[in-house]
């Protein structure tokens, strides 16, 4: 039987959403190492795709260690690395598992502990607050040596880190809390917001719009936002508010942005079809300015000619985009392995060192930014 979904409407190409499938069912346990997966026959005829997309997202899973093939008997799942007897317990939570960033995330993190000879356990809260603050008191009541947390959004609402009663390590990744005292690794978000920013000036704009949901409390938005604040206000140019679509629930990034909803998208078209409408919109991720994207054409426009857009975090969805999306790129698995880096010298009783690390991003430029029409 085969239990994959995978959809042609969605905007990231079948062979990815294939191995995004694959990768969250080994993550999850829903897959067990040994496993033997339906025939390539089976895949083709239930999903409705070619053999030529099911192979080449076998491939990828093979190359990533995901599968393995045995010649007259069929593909089945690796058996993860085994650490060493008698080592650490390290919990990794995160927010959840689906999507290129946060596989990288756990990639970059397990390829360190694993090396270590630590014990690596998976978790994921699905972005609910209440099953974070369980996932930490069972983690540590267990007695895990060490946990890596990316926190679910309203995290100062979570009393296992507030209440200081969490005595076990804890390194944070992507975001920091304000007033909660952990090490925590991140990209630098006000960086790269300032790459995208600077890119669209130096091609000429001067109407630029910041989009984004209404998640202006996250850290990485704000500092994207102050980012977009800054670089016009260095410029001389008029700074608007952000045009923030969307509804205010926690969710995760698929179910925000990918799924297309004109309901929602409709203040972009209609602010785009304005006689003052902007000529560039740097959109807060990858997944908003797919979004954008739609609206741009739901008005009769072109992306680049008419509108310029940039967006952020360079998910697959980026390169597949028409046109390719300009973004700038974070390196989930640089941010996994220095955060598991920072666990193991707070395990090994080292002091905290500096508190927040940010890394650098990387501009990436494709074929959606162009200076404004004449």
């Amino acid at each position: 039987m085969v239990d994959f979904r995978v959809s042609k409407d969605s905007s990231l190409p079948l062979h990815v959403q294939l191995l995004d499938e694959l990768r969250h069912k080994i993550v999850t346990g829903l897959l067990k190492p040994h496993d033997m997966l339906p025939g390539e026959w089976e895949f083709v005829e239930a999903l409705n795709i070619s053999r030529a997309t099911l192979q080449r997202a076998w491939q990828s899973a093979q190359d990533e260690g995901l599968i393995y093939r045995v010649a007259g008997k069929g593909t089945f799942v690796a058996e993860p690395v085994k650490p060493q007897n008698g080592r650490s317990a390290v919990a990794f939570i995160i927010p959840e598992y689906r999507g290129t960033f946060a596989m990288n995330l756990l990639a970059g993190a397990e390829q360190v502990l694993r090396k270590t000879g630590c014990n690596v356990l998976f978790a994921s809260t699905d972005r609910d607050l209440d099953e974070e603050n369980r996932l930490l008191a069972d983690f540590s009541g267990q007695g895990v040596q060490g946990i890596i947390l990316v926190p679910v959004r309203g995290g100062l609402q979570n009393r296992m880190l507030t209440s200081g009663d969490l005595k076990t390590p804890v390194v944070l990744m992507d975001r920091p809390l304000n007033g909660v005292i952990l090490p925590c690794v991140s990209s630098n978000n006000y960086a790269g917001g300032l790459q995208a920013m600077n890119h669209l000036i130096a091609l000429g704009h001067q109407r630029i719009l910041f989009v984004a949901r209404p998640h202006l409390d996250l850290w990485s938005v704000s500092e994207r936002y102050r980012a977009y604040q800054d670089a016009l206000h260095l410029q001389g140019l008029d700074v608007e508010p952000p045009l923030l679509i969307g509804g205010d629930a926690e969710m995760s990034s698929y179910e925000a942005y990918a799924i297309s909803d004109r309901a929602e998208i409709e203040p972009l078209v209609e602010r785009l079809k304005s006689p003052t409408r902007p000529t560039a919109i740097f959109a807060v991720n990858d997944w908003m300015a797919v979004r954008v994207q739609r609206a741009i054409t739901a008005a009769d426009l072109r992306s680049p000619q008419d509108v310029s857009v940039v967006g952020f975090d360079d998910l697959d969805i980026a390169q597949y985009q028409n046109p390719p999306l300009t973004t700038v790129a974070q390196n989930g698995h640089l941010m996994g392995s220095e955060a598991a880096r920072r666990l193991i010298t707070l395990m090994e009783g080292e002091a905290n060192g500096e508190i927040l690390t940010l890394l650098p991003t990387t501009f990436v430029e494709r074929s959606s930014t162009a200076p404004p029409p004449a």
